[in-house]
């Protein structure tokens, strides 16, 4: 029985000293994903500009001329955040 409660005692010492060990051997620097917004402006402007065009052509008047700008802006925009946005995030490491 003795020699079993100095196991105990040896093996509950051993557990205190390592845990401070380990967690000092966490790494310095981390990885982590920074993305950007892409505001798509490219877009935007030349989807009104086709829109219209096309809106003007399809329906004539002032009426297909303006729902078409805010239909192609619309489009244009939401083309361009889909096409960038690959190209929008990076990985970098940063320090702890």
């Amino acid at each position: 029985m003795p020699n079993f409660v100095k196991l105990i005692a040896m093996s509950s010492a051993l557990a205190v000293v390592a845990v401070p060990a380990m967690a000092e051997a966490r790494p310095a620097k981390r990885v982590v994903k920074v993305c950007r917004k892409s505001s798509g402006t490219a877009g935007l402007i030349a989807g009104g500009a086709g829109g219209a065009l096309v809106g003007h052509a399809a329906l004539g008047g002032p009426v297909g001329l303006v729902a078409g700008a805010v239909g192609g802006a619309f489009a244009g925009r939401a083309i361009d955040r889909t096409i960038t946005a690959k190209k929008r995030c990076r990985y970098v490491e940063v320090r702890r």
